[in-house]
């Protein structure tokens, strides 16, 4: 059981990797709704939330897996006040069984109103 890691293509030069996966964990790095140009998406918190579900769905494909498999997530709002935004947005794409969740208001190191991050179970 080694570990390998997952490095996308605008993480080069970052202290981190995407995401790495150990034995039968993938553990998915913060995510926040960053735009293709490096901005945070515009549109608020459901805009990043959608975004974040979208580079999350592509991590996961590179590690040949999907949503069905994620067990955990780690949500990290700046608002209580966008818990509801974030929640639509979320629901969205967990129509089925939903994963354990925790949900935080905290401050960000960038200029986000959100941050995730993920655990995925890759075993039987």
């Amino acid at each position: 059981m080694g570990m390998s890691f997952i490095v996308g293509p605008n993480m080069e030069g970052l202290p981190l990797s995407e995401a790495v996966r150990a034995g039968d964990f993938l553990f998915v790095s913060g995510m926040c709704g960053f735009d293709d140009d490096g901005s945070i998406v515009k549109g608020g918190v459901g805009a990043e939330t959608d975004r974040i579900m979208k580079d999350l769905i592509d991590v996961l494909a590179r590690a040949d897996t999907d949503l069905s498999r994620i067990a955990k997530v780690n949500v990290y709002l700046t608002s209580a006040d966008d818990f509801d935004a974030f929640n639509a947005v979320y629901a969205s794409y967990f129509p089925g069984n939903k994963p354990a969740r925790i949900g935080v208001v905290a401050g960000m190191t960038i200029n986000a109103r959100i941050e995730m991050d993920f655990t995925a179970y890759l075993g039987d």
